[in-house]
């Protein structure tokens, strides 16, 4: 009987050992009621997925998110990971769960990948093991959970390498990179696995054959990934970022000659210098064993695969430098790609794939392979907990007393936050600071901005409208620009100290309501004030009479504006295609294309009468790229059927 019992093989060993990492590195401490926590996950992941999993609970499809940079696309903006198919978790649990179970699953796939793609190269189990927790475990892919959509890419990294010449499934892995999140990711880990694959090569290497079937990969990945990528794309086509990332901001964050220690980890810089909650982009270590292991693996392999695997290491360390040496400072002024790149810190996850298939070699070397490869396992655990700060689960769903005030007072109106309290941080516990609505922390509470912070694709208009109220001097000049803008409340740390503020019980910030009439998002103009109401944003705010009108908003993608009399209405929502306007008046209903003002908003004549505009928000890309992608998954997978059932009536 024993020998009809199924035999656990090592693929299923390999599995469970990484099952049990990830456990061991996150379940004890949610086991005690707590999460993961800092950076990015707080003040930006937080808004991008909760704030669409409230819509897709009631039932409708979230296209448009009215709460952020005055408003903007929510199924365009790609790093919310909304098309991303494990993003269904935070559709179905709470935030702090949801994450946790995105965070597991990705770090078991990344380590799953790169043991198949290590066995593919003819290692044995043990060793590809040993890579795989190198890859999964090491500091690049733990200082990303709290950049989910960073994790979620890099996961994908070693199904690169793993299909290198396998065009449809390659596809497959480019598409899930992009719905990913961060495809800015996807040329840099496209590279690393054209190394690794070369370095591993066999035989006769073809250039163009490979070249043919990346082209082929790609083209198929991009209708696949449709229904993000075209909506993603004309949205970074009217963002600020559509020319690229400045030198300065570019170069921020980089490493120094003395930082390179951090590759090898805390053990080696200091227990006292190791800071990864804060200097993130320096958290690459691989540890006392893993580090071992890579230089053993150089020495061990064959000259020619050691060289190019070296050789791409070394080339990734010397861009991860930045400013800070004159090679490195001319590659990034010289070389126009990088021109697309934030921080040289982040160009790290470039070196995990070489590097894991030196440790991989390293592992299997030695006669210690099996032990060493504990040995790294339990420290890249002890390294993975020590690196990783947590609060309580109850930091994702307690808004605040900043956030109840405002739900009781502002109503529709938006908020205005100083930019001198985007920079002040003197709150006592972390639940303070989170609740101060920095980032996109106000998006899950329905509360309008007028300012926001973190998310590079903004449409370019209204970066620049806030661009220019947070350049303002003081709260009284800030004042009386907010009646244009929307603006109700004014967030300052301070007291604002201006005539046309009121100051209101202060909650985290102190906070100062907008004096004289009711701010709308809406008003009437007379003709002549409307007509010369300017498309751009003026140096002083329009000293226009204006009479408020009453905006009633349907749901987040819809809303009307009704109102009486020749003259112009002046609406402080954001102009961007998809929108569409209709004006309804006694003598019927037509199409108008509101006209720029004041930078980011819009203008309409209106005609005598009674008269009502209604906006409806109707994203052309979004939908024939859902249809593209649609259709073309349907074919791969009937492909793919046929396929299958040809190998098995031929086998």
């Amino acid at each position: 009987m024993d020998a009809d019992r199924p035999r656990v093989g090592p693929e299923a060993v390999v599995a469970a050992v990484l099952a049990a990492v990830v456990a061991a590195l996150l379940g004890g401490a949610w086991a005690r009621g707590l999460t993961v926590f800092w950076g990015d996950l707080t003040y930006l992941h937080h808004g991008w997925r909760a704030s669409p999993a409230m819509l897709v609970a009631a039932g409708r499809a979230p296209l448009w998110e009215p709460s952020l940079y005055f408003g903007m696309p929510m199924a365009a903006s790609m790093q919310g990971g909304l098309f991303y198919p494990p993003t269904i978790v935070y559709y179905l649990f709470g935030f702090a769960t949801a994450t946790a179970l995105f965070q597991a699953l990705h770090l078991v796939a990344a380590g799953w990948l790169c043991a198949l793609w290590l066995r593919a190269c003819r290692l044995p189990w043990g060793a590809c093991l040993g890579g795989a927790l190198l890859f999964a475990f090491g500091g690049v892919m733990i200082a990303r959970l709290p950049f989910l959509n960073h994790l979620a890419t890099l996961a994908w990294a070693p199904a690169l390498a793993l299909f290198f010449r396998r065009p449809a499934a390659l596809a497959v892995a480019l598409a899930l990179m992009v719905l990913a999140g961060y495809p800015t990711f996807i040329p840099g880990c496209a590279a690393a696995a054209w190394i690794a694959a070369y370095a591993a090569r066999t035989g006769r290497w073809s250039w163009s054959g490979s070249v043919r079937d990346w082209a082929a990969a790609g083209l198929l990945s991009g209708v696949l990934a449709a229904a993000q990528l075209l909506p993603g794309l004309e949205l970074a086509a009217h963002s600020r970022r559509s020319a690229g990332v400045g030198l300065a901001e570019a170069l921020t964050w980089g490493f120094s000659p003395a930082d390179l220690l951090q590759w090898i980890g805390p053990l080696a810089i200091g227990i006292g210098n190791f800071h990864p909650a804060v200097d993130w982009t320096l958290c690459v270590y691989l540890g006392l064993a893993g580090a071992a292991a890579a230089a053993y693996g150089a020495w061990a392999l064959p000259r020619g695969r050691a060289l190019v695997l070296g050789a791409a290491v070394i080339a990734v360390v010397v861009l991860t430098l930045g400013a800070s040496t004159p090679l490195s400072a001319a590659l990034w002024r010289g070389l126009p790609p990088l021109r697309f790149v934030r921080y040289p810190g982040n160009l790290a996850y470039i070196a995990m794939l070489p590097l894991a298939a030196l440790a991989a070699a390293g592992f299997a070397g030695r006669r210690a392979g099996p032990a060493l490869v504990l040995l790294c396992a339990l420290e890249l655990v002890a390294l993975g907990r020590s690196s990783t700060p947590l609060a309580t689960r109850g930091l994702f769903v307690e808004p605040g007393p900043l956030v109840r005030g405002l739900q009781r007072s502002q109503g529709e109106a938006r908020y205005l936050i100083s930019p001198k309290a985007l920079q002040a941080s003197r709150g006592s516990d972390i639940f303070d600071w989170k609740q101060r609505l920095y980032g996109l922390t106000n998006a899950p509470y329905r509360l309008r901005a007028s300012a926001n912070f973190g998310e590079p694709l903004v449409p370019a208009p209204s970066y620049a409208v806030m661009d220019a109220l947070l350049s303002l001097p003081s709260a009284d000049a800030a004042a009386g620009w907010m009646p244009w803008i929307g603006a109700s409340r004014l967030l300052t740390p301070e007291p604002a100290r201006s005539p046309r503020l009121v100051d209101e019980p202060g909650a985290l910030w102190t906070v100062s309501r907008l004096g004289g009439a009711p701010v709308s998002l809406a008003y009437r103009l007379s003709p002549k004030d409307g007509a010369a109401l300017p498309a751009g944003w003026p140096p002083s705010p329009p000293s226009a009479g204006r009479s408020p009108l009453e905006v009633r908003r349907e749901r987040e993608d819809r809303f009307e504006v009704s109102g009486e009399g020749a003259g112009w209405a002046y609406v402080a929502e954001p102009r961007f295609p998809g929108w569409r306007t209709v004006l309804s008046a006694p003598g019927g209903e037509r199409d108008v294309v509101p006209e720029p003002a004041l930078g980011a908003f819009q203008k309409i004549e209106t005609p005598a009468g009674p008269w009502t505009l209604r906006w409806r928000y109707e994203p052309g890309p979004w939908r024939l790229g859902l249809l593209i992608a649609c259709l073309s998954w349907i074919m791969l997978a009937r492909s793919w059927y046929h396929r299958a059932v040809a190998t098995g009536e031929t086998g």
